[in-house]
């Protein structure tokens, strides 16, 4: 007896070692999915499915897909087993022939393909990857909604292209207003000279007078003009006669005789 006991007693402890052996060499594996996707009707899904593992990707690495209908609260069906580089069909008939791979486990991605998406798709798909000596870990679940086109929420890339054009647009339109304020506020540096009959009608009201300094005729002549001596206007008769009188308009000519 009490060598049977101490065989047993060896026995037990050898099977506690093994356990502990064994539980130390499983590690987790982490899954992940979107917890929701929206898909058109009549579309092919990608439902994506990536995991973290912390040992290298094996032949023997395996994904399993599985699907619970909406409002069924028993156990998800498989619908896709993936393995060795080979894809294998679930048991669920609503499935046949409309889940392919779309993953690359190398990549750490698990992702399947659901060609003609239906209205009675509607329900959860989960994901589960097993990568030996990883085999414990928690499935990850994404919750599908099929709808028609016109509900499909509007998807954030959208968003962000649009907003980038329009910042875009933006940039460019205050660029321009601004350019053209500045163009409009720019001093004008050209100068301005006066007519003809401006300069007649002033030199008539300095005749006889001394020619002022150059600064006050700066409005009629150029700003490096010379001072200007008296100007001498000559009235000519063209009628011929010495004693005839300014009864009518005749022509005037006058003759500018400036001092250089």
């Amino acid at each position: 007896m009490e060598i049977r006991l101490l065989i047993s007693t060896h026995s037990y402890v050898s099977l506690c070692f093994s356990a502990l052996f064994i539980t130390a060499g499983v590690s987790a594996i982490d899954v992940f999915t979107p917890a929701e996707a929206f898909v058109e009707n009549g579309t092919t899904a990608t439902l994506s499915c990536s995991f973290k593992s912390k040992e290298v990707v094996s032949s023997s690495a395996s994904v399993t897909w599985a699907f619970l209908p909406e409002g069924d609260t028993g156990q998800p069906t498989s619908i896709f087993y993936y393995s060795g580089g080979k894809s294998f069909p679930g048991t669920l008939p609503q499935f046949k022939s409309r889940v392919e791979w779309a993953g690359d486990m190398n990549k750490k991605d698990a992702s399947i393909r659901v060609i003609q998406m239906q209205f009675k798709d509607n329900g959860t798909f989960s994901c589960d990857v097993k990568n030996p000596p990883d085999i414990t870990g928690q499935m990850s679940i994404t919750k599908v909604r099929v709808v028609m086109k016109e509900s499909l929420p509007q998807t954030s890339t959208a968003v962000i292209v649009g907003g980038v054009i329009g910042a875009v647009i933006g940039i460019i339109i205050i660029s321009v207003v601004t350019y053209l304020i500045i163009r409009r506020q720019e001093p004008s540096h050209d100068y301005e000279g006066c007519t003809s009959l401006e300069s007649v009608s002033s030199q008539n009201t300095r005749v006889g007078k001394k020619a002022e300094s150059s600064n006050d005729n700066s409005r009629c002549s150029s700003p490096s003009a010379p001072v200007q001596g008296p100007v001498i206007y000559a009235q000519l008769d063209h009628s011929g006669s010495k004693n005839s009188s300014f009864h009518k308009m005749e022509p005037v000519v006058y003759a500018d005789i400036r001092k250089n």
